[in-house]
């Protein structure tokens, strides 16, 4: 998927090059509370398990204060009102911030399409001010596109806790009965920095409820039936919605499939080998590719070992910020992220590099940041604090801290290659127990859904994708051969078939796959270069008379929003047009 940046260069460069009198481009700044318009949806009913029929109530859209991506998208705003307990429908009531693209084409539209990212955690407010310019134009055209961050998360009634992960005991418990019982003690009072609120509503943030969030929002946009698409911990709130309102399902994307289980320990054990796997290939990828960075350094998978085991020795690496190092933890962090997607391979390949050579953490330090939310502020956002508490709203586990730690141990044994990065884990230590655990079912009598699964794929390995089908009484197994967390709207092979699934509810045939073309031409200049030519494009248009910043590769993935590089940048100003005249070269490999 294109970043914000790179979509913010070419809407500049199409004002820049159309409209000398075009209004002045606003920054794509990140998203904190981005004015959504107040609206109350009618309470749905009591029973946990119901929600209001199709038109019950409406929402208020208006413009986003604050969700403008460079104004190449109209975005409109708005808040749904929901019971904080579907058992009380008329008791405490939290804010749903819910987003949406109007269809392109209004006399063809269908009805409403609405996106979740994953995580759990993930804002969808800011999925869709990246992704709204990347969907395909058939769908955009006949869907508004919609998005909401759930309870917990973001602009919507938010979980806060104030978690410092650059502790190094919150990446990495070193195995030692010292760090051990430290990471325990961190977890067990983890309450008592959290805001107030936060502990009352976090036994609520489960998915289920989300689920019933979710059918109170298609209500209110007016749909009989849900059209949506789900990626990573998006296809089980799809799940859950299909198995609680099975007749309400018009379509379902589940992409990147996670298994259909409470269990959290098969979910750490699964990953191990999905992270495994997928730096094996990209390993492999690097190593047959002379553009690939690590290609006069030596053997991929030798240079990451190499590095894991310096690193332990000397207790970590400097970095560009003074005040910061890179942990041994943070380094498998790091590496862990970029292989979340084959764009940021020759990233990696380069911190790797940087690592090896210099003994420079300052890459793999900002590839781990952004895993974990750090702002270039140094805050972070609450992704990882939902995170954790709408797992434990999902599992009703709560073992002794030894069996956690044996879990953890497990998991980290599982992995050749992240055995540290797995065995941070405190489950759900300190969290109260969960009242509404996670609903696994069949999902009878739902329409036919579809299921993706990508077989490099890290964090939700392939076989998750083919277990969540096989459990689904209508699911349908999608294969992409490829690499990278989720597919659709990264891997152009695999969008023929969801598009003539959303759109004209046609399937395709059992046992279908398609190949992602663009495997083996990743680090190559053409193909690998979006974020190298973002920077060389600022230093051609610095060089050209532009008021743009001096960047590198690190302030670009800091700063992925664009909200800093773009900070009064004027694509109308002549200087700013005559210096992208002079960088054309450059703006047409973009």
């Amino acid at each position: 998927m294109r970043t914000v940046v790179a979509i913010g260069v070419m809407a500049a460069i199409a004002v820049a090059a159309c409209s000398p009198a075009a209004p002045e481009i606003e920054s794509a700044d990140a998203i904190s509370d981005p004015g959504f318009a107040d609206v109350s949806g009618e309470p749905p009913p009591a029973s946990l398990d119901e929600s209001p029929e199709s038109g019950s109530s409406e929402l208020a859209w208006s413009a986003c204060d604050d969700v403008a991506l460079l104004s190449i998208v109209d975005f409109e705003c708005a808040t749904l009102d929901v019971p904080l307990d579907y058992d009380d429908p008329d008791g405490e009531q939290i804010d749903i911030a819910v987003v949406r693209v109007p269809a392109g084409d209004a006399d063809e539209r269908i009805g409403s399409l609405v996106f979740n990212p994953g995580g759990p955690g993930g804002s969808g407010i800011e999925f869709l001010q990246n992704a709204a310019p990347i969907v395909p134009a058939e769908v955009a055209d006949r869907f508004d596109l919609v998005s909401f961050d759930p309870r917990g998360v973001g602009a919507s009634t938010a979980v806060s806790c104030a978690v410092d992960f650059d502790d190094e005991v919150m990446l990495l418990a070193e195995g030692d009965d010292a760090g051990w019982a430290e990471l325990v003690a961190d977890a067990e009072s983890a309450g008592e920095d959290c805001t107030p609120g936060t502990l009352d509503l976090a036994p609520w943030v489960g998915t289920n409820n989300a689920a019933r969030d979710l059918d109170v929002l298609r209500a209110a946009l007016g749909d009989d039936q849900l059209t949506y698409v789900g990626f990573s911990y998006g296809t089980r709130l799809g799940a859950t919605y299909a198995e609680l309102f099975p007749d309400r399902v018009r379509a379902l994307v589940l992409d990147g499939g996670v298994l259909p289980t409470s269990d959290e320990t098969l979910l750490a054990e699964g990953q191990a080998g999905g992270f495994d796997l997928a730096l094996e290939r990209f390993a492999a990828a690097c190593d047959a590719d002379a553009d690939c960075s690590l290609d006069d350094v030596g053997p991929t998978l030798d240079v990451y070992t190499d590095l894991v085991a310096d690193i332990a020795e000397v207790g970590g690496y400097d970095t560009s910020d003074p005040a910061r190092t890179l942990s041994p933890g943070e380094l498998q962090l790091g590496v862990a992220a970029a292989l979340y997607s084959q764009q940021t391979w020759p990233i990696l390949a380069m911190a790797l590099r940087d690592a090896a050579v210099d003994r420079d953490g300052s890459l793999l330090q900002v590839l781990a940041d952004g895993l974990t939310g750090r702002q270039p502020d140094g805050s972070y956002d609450n992704s990882q604090v939902a995170n954790g508490f709408i797992t434990c709203a999902d599992d009703p586990a709560r073992p002794p801290a030894d069996d956690v730690r044996d879990a953890a141990d497990s998991a980290a044994s599982a992995s050749e290659y992240f055995d540290d990065f797995l065995r941070a884990s405190t489950g759900c230590l300190g969290v109260e127990p969960a009242i509404d655990p996670l609903r696994v079912g069949a999902a009878e009598g739902a329409a036919p859904i579809l299921v993706i699964g990508t077989t490099g794929d890290p964090a939700t390995p392939y076989e998750w994708s083919v277990a969540l089908a096989e459990s689904l009484s209508s699911g349908r197994l999608f294969t992409v051969e490829g690499d990278g967390h989720t597919a659709y709207l990264s891997l152009p092979c695999v969008e023929p078939a969801v598009n003539d699934y959303l759109i004209d509810l046609e399937l395709p045939d059992d046992g279908a796959s398609c190949r992602d073309d663009a495997q083996g031409d990743v680090f190559a200049p053409a193909g690998s270069s979006e974020f190298e030519l973002i920077v060389a494009l600022f230093g051609c248009l610095r060089d050209n008379g532009a008021d743009v910043p001096d960047i590198d590769l690190a302030d670009l993935l800091a700063d992925p929003s664009g909200s800093e590089l773009f900070a009064g940048f004027d694509p109308t100003d002549p200087d700013t047009g005559a210096a992208l005249l002079a960088c054309e070269d450059i703006v047409r490999q973009l």
